[in-house]
């Protein structure tokens, strides 16, 4: 991807670690301003992150080996034995695709862990494949020169107390997992957290009142947008604690990113505090705000669009599938996905682009020929 024209000018946000500080208590500054200013730019952290450009989404877990895309946590883990599995060969195919970083699915919704976390019974170390996945990405990343980050699901549907008691869930179980993806792995440039909805009842609109798989797109609209991120400042900010794991999650690691999924119903959306936004499913080129308002400060949040090399989902996703299925061969042909990035360049975005590894631990014949051809 070509370099963003705003980069030229080297530059930082009004205020010396703006993005470190969060409130106490729910902050009512989310208007944004009429126009993004110009003189507003990205952190350094937020500047090396935009360099990279071009990475890789990866799904894989129990889901993979019981043809789900969500699961409730009560799936047989004993079937999870990737045994051809070559995270070097994951990481060689992103590099000759021209992808410079790699997010991988951590945990999902279902609490299925890809390290072997002291705080769950539910992972790999719980199955035959035994080893630490987690791990093993991370060392043929830094092997490829390629950046790590992770995703986290929020939500958990196995974790009793995530239901019963959030406050529980979060001291006693959130946050000691995020403690170990964040101290024990290096540098991860990016923490992508999903699932926030769980505890997020008012600000939808009746499109998408019960999220429920893929959440329906809505065109642009400013108005119901900072009415969402108001809702979400006044509820479900307060009950995931997020300025506390914003801060957090800053302790442990200064530098590494924090987004929080806004679904497919509010892509750009920024639920504060976030140092990058999420556009998923932004496949075409459409209007963006990119300096938002935040403690009384513009700030730039940069974007991040993401996308699957699958194209034929199911009624739930209707629109391709991010986890892998024996029975789905539909792939984003190679002018697809250039268009993708021409999209995310013309937006200043990145592009995240997902693949979901067979049950063998192999990439799709389909993903990897797409993928072995974008740079020819």
């Amino acid at each position: 991807m070509k370099r963003r024209d705003f980069l030229a000018g080297a530059g930082s946000l009004a205020g010396a670690g703006l993005l470190s500080q969060t409130p106490a208590v729910a902050s009512n500054h989310s208007t944004p301003p009429k126009a993004d200013d110009p003189n507003i730019k990205p952190t350094q952290a937020q500047k090396a992150w935009m360099d990279l450009g071009f990475g890789m989404f990866i799904h894989f877990g129990v889901n993979t080996y019981h043809d789900a895309e969500w699961s409730d946590g009560t799936l047989d883990q004993s079937k999870f034995n990737p045994d051809l599995i070559d995270t070097d060969h994951w990481m060689q195919t992103a590099k000759n695709a021209g992808m410079k970083y790699v997010v991988l699915v951590a945990k999902h919704h279902d609490s299925f862990c890809l390290w072997p976390s002291k705080y769950s019974d539910y992972g790999v170390a719980h199955t035959p494949f035994k080893k630490d996945l987690l791990g093993m990405l991370v060392e043929s990343a830094n092997k490829y020169g390629l950046k790590m980050g992770v995703y986290y699901s929020l939500w958990d549907r196995r974790v009793k107390t995530h239901d019963t008691d959030v406050y529980r869930y979060i001291h006693e179980f959130m946050m000691p997992q995020l403690e170990e993806l964040l101290t024990q792995y290096g540098e991860m440039i990016e923490l992508w957290f999903d699932g926030f909805w769980k505890y997020q009842r008012n600000g939808w609109t009746k499109k998408n009142q019960e999220i429920d798989g893929e959440a329906a797109k809505q065109e642009y609209n400013e108005q119901r947008n900072n009415s969402f991120i108001q809702a979400w400042r006044n509820e479900g900010a307060y009950h995931w604690q997020m300025d506390f794991i914003y801060q957090q999650v800053k302790r442990w690691q200064p530098d590494c990113l924090v987004m929080n999924n806004s679904t497919t119903a509010y892509p750009g959306v920024p639920l504060h505090p976030v140092d990058i936004r999420s556009g998923e499913k932004y496949t075409e080129v459409t209007r963006d705000q990119k300096v938002w308002n935040w403690l009384g400060n513009d700030i730039y949040l940069p974007m991040q669009i993401e996308t699957t090399m699958s194209i034929k989902g199911n009624e739930r996703f209707p629109s391709g599938n991010w986890y892998w299925h024996a029975w789905d061969k539909s792939v984003a042909s190679k002018e697809l996905i250039q268009n993708y990035l021409s999209v995310a360049d013309s937006m200043d975005a990145n592009l995240l682009l997902n693949v979901g590894p067979s049950d063998r631990g192999l990439l799709r014949e389909e993903d990897e020929r797409v993928l072995n051809s974008l740079q020819a």
